[in-house]
């Protein structure tokens, strides 16, 4: 199978949001000892980040719908530049913070617009396939990306991780000029059209339950370098090899969600992969300190959260008519900036007890809650 130039592209794209999302986790701990902050201080570059995908998706809703598209993926591109090249050049906590606001601002955007392109470009009944080996280059981050960043930024420095995104967002600049077609805005019908939909309260409670799950995987996630490093007491050099098991988990969840959607709904299965991870979360809690569950809790938890994205999706959508559009976008609002949310408050919990497993506290309550939404959803439409 030929992989389509403009596809290529995109995937580049996707490779570095991906490792600019995640690429931080397992080096937090060295980049809060650089900067003289706490460990729960140092999870708000985190949050910086999420908050930064929601603000993209508020301007490209307010601002970007009439764009041409490839204009408004190569603004993504630099953005993608300018914010990891601040984040690989910071030097105090002020700095990093807005590093890393401004490289989540093009996340969301990059996405959304990357799955029109491909559906646009694709030739007759292959247009899925093309989001799908877009989607590629994030797989590949958590796979590969996130792991071999881990072991240059703890063998050699954090920055390196960031300032490799910069030079990897400028072969992007490239090959979007060079592959991407210049692309007109997608024909919309009015943004009042689109929000009438949403005076229903169905998918405002399915938009609830996926800022809550999200608020609690990333809660606990976030601080799984300090949880390894001081409750696991697993050496430095651990954490990749422990990034790649997480990538792998994340890649197998994935994997295997897909077939099972032929046989059944998308609720029923979000309502699995949310009480795999509230279990994942809650053993962290408490056994933490031993090594192997430690590890597996994470994994666990990885799978779960990759496990129920496509059909997550997919449920967010389902019946949107009109809204697509706005729903995908508040999809996305709903997790990242749930995403800011749960690093906040599972660094209040380890500020407060003072132990970094002390994280998955807010994270188990959490995804409890978002089980609970889904399987309340099940019970009501259990064929749906």
């Amino acid at each position: 199978m030929q992989l389509n130039k403009h596809i290529a592209a995109l995937c580049i794209g996707t490779f570095c949001l991906g490792v600019a999302e995640l690429g931080i986790v397992p080096v937090l701990t060295a980049i809060a000892n650089d900067f003289h902050v706490t460990i729960p201080q140092a999870g708000l570059y985190i949050s910086a980040y999420a908050a930064g995908v929601c603000a993209g998706i508020v301007g490209l809703l307010a601002f970007g719908r009439n764009a041409n598209l490839k204009t408004t993926l190569l603004v993504a591109a630099c953005l993608i530049f300018c914010g990891n090249l601040g984040a690989s050049l910071a030097q105090n906590d002020i700095m990093m913070l807005a590093a890393r606001f401004v490289s989540g601002s093009p996340h969301g955007i990059f996405f959304a617009l990357s799955a029109v392109v491909c559906e646009r470009l694709a030739e007759p009944g292959k247009a899925s396939r093309d989001v799908t080996l877009m989607v590629l280059g994030q797989t590949s981050a958590n796979l590969v990306g996130v792991p071999l960043g881990s072991l240059i930024g703890l063998a050699v420095s954090w920055r390196l991780i960031f300032g490799f995104i910069a030079v990897l967002a400028l072969l992007l600049i490239l090959a979007l000029t060079r592959w991407l077609p210049s692309m007109p805005p997608v024909v919309k019908k009015p943004l009042s059209n689109e929000l009438t939909a949403l005076k229903s309260w169905h998918p405002w409670f399915i938009l609830s339950g996926v800022a809550i799950g999200s608020a609690g995987f990333y809660a606990y996630y976030s601080y799984a370098d300090p949880i390894m490093a001081t409750i696991a007491h697993l050496p430095a050099a651990s954490m990749t090899l422990i990034m790649f098991l997480a990538g792998a988990s994340m890649f197998i969840g994935n994997i295997v969600s897909a077939p099972l959607t032929k046989y059944y709904s998308d609720v029923a299965l979000v309502c699995v992969g949310q009480t795999l991870i509230a279990i994942a979360v809650l053993g962290a809690l408490f056994y933490s300190h031993i090594p192997w569950l430690a590890i597996s809790s994470m994994s666990l938890a990885a799978f779960g959260y990759f496990f129920i994205s496509g059909p997550m999706q997919a449920l967010i959508i389902a019946g949107a008519g009109d809204a697509k559009v706005i729903l995908a976008a508040l999809g996305q609002i709903a997790y990242n900036g749930a995403n800011a949310i749960g690093a906040f408050l599972g660094g209040e919990a380890i500020r407060h007890y003072g132990f970094a497993n002390f994280s998955a506290l807010p994270g188990s309550i959490l995804s409890f809650i978002s089980a609970i939404v889904f399987i309340s959803l099940l019970l009501r439409y259990p064929r749906r």
